[in-house]
């Protein structure tokens, strides 16, 4: 089982990340005149898109990859002053429905 979620983790990661670097985005914190928005911003897309992919296969465990790192972004964006990213309540909204999926799958498991 561990080898499992291994292998499907650097599946992901091997096809991932050259998608990501090669559609040119930078990396967070790289440049002094990133503010804490764009950093914010640049560490968690990474991890969206990989929540979103996982959560296919493992829905709990990716929607809550979702989920954390959109609102861990959302709080700094909202707490340096630039307000709500409002066009990120859509893969929010995916990540919650991950979670309540997989809840709702164990429930009717037991």
């Amino acid at each position: 089982m561990i080898a499992r979620i291994a292998g499907t983790a650097i599946v992901i990661v091997i096809l991932f990340l050259p998608f990501y670097f090669g559609y040119g985005n930078p990396l967070p914190f790289l440049k002094p005149e990133y503010t804490a928005h764009d950093n914010a911003w640049l560490t968690a897309f990474p991890f969206v898109f990989i929540g979103i992919i996982l959560g296919w296969r493992y829905p709990r465990t990716g929607g809550y990859m979702d989920v954390l790192a959109i609102l861990a972004a959302q709080t700094v964006t909202y707490l340096t002053g630039y307000g709500l990213v409002l066009h990120m309540l859509v893969p929010l909204g995916v990540g919650v429905l991950f979670v309540v999926s997989s809840e709702k799958e164990n429930e009717y498991k037991q």
